[in-house]
């Protein structure tokens, strides 16, 4: 296991300790690391009315935001020990139960992990264990220097 993670679009200093909010949209999101390793990377959040849509219950797009967040993450440990950078290019999930208050906990693990492409499956549960959510998102990984959103990947998150 190790404490340090990074994310597209959500720079992390590499000795960010578990159970802190990493910068970027996981701030926004409240959400913290509870464990992240190669083989699995945990994330948890309270439920609070800023995730809420009009009807009082979860946002669809917080479940998309944390299975891609937990995915990301993963595969971004596994493409850095090569010097890559990875993005997000295929985001599948799907809402299984509402949720209004309590717990959300998202884990993800690799299903495929290749030199271009990896392809990561994330489970979010409840506070009392029940599966609410489940999600695929496929990554590609690239050079530092390629061009993303018209400036290189390397400096995007600086």
């Amino acid at each position: 296991m190790t404490d340090n993670a990074g994310k597209s679009g959500d720079a992390a200093p590499q000795s960010q300790p578990l159970g802190t909010v990493l910068p970027g949209w996981t701030t926004q999101m409240d959400m913290h690391f509870v464990s992240i390793a190669e083989s699995e990377v945990v994330a948890e959040l309270t439920v609070s009315e800023k995730h809420y849509q009009p009807m009082g219950i979860v946002h669809g797009g917080v479940y998309c935001s944390m299975v891609e967040t937990v995915c990301s993450v993963g595969a971004h440990l596994h493409a850095s020990k090569h010097g890559l950078m990875v993005v997000g290019v295929d985001n599948q999930t799907s809402f299984l139960k509402a949720t209004r208050t309590g717990t959300l906990r998202a884990s993800a693990r690799p299903l495929v992990v290749g030199r271009r492409t990896q392809l990561w499956e994330a489970n979010i549960h409840d506070g009392s264990g029940k599966l609410v959510s489940t999600g695929r998102v496929r990554l590609v990984c690239l050079e530092p220097t390629s061009n993303l959103a018209g400036q290189a990947a390397g400096t995007l998150a600086k």
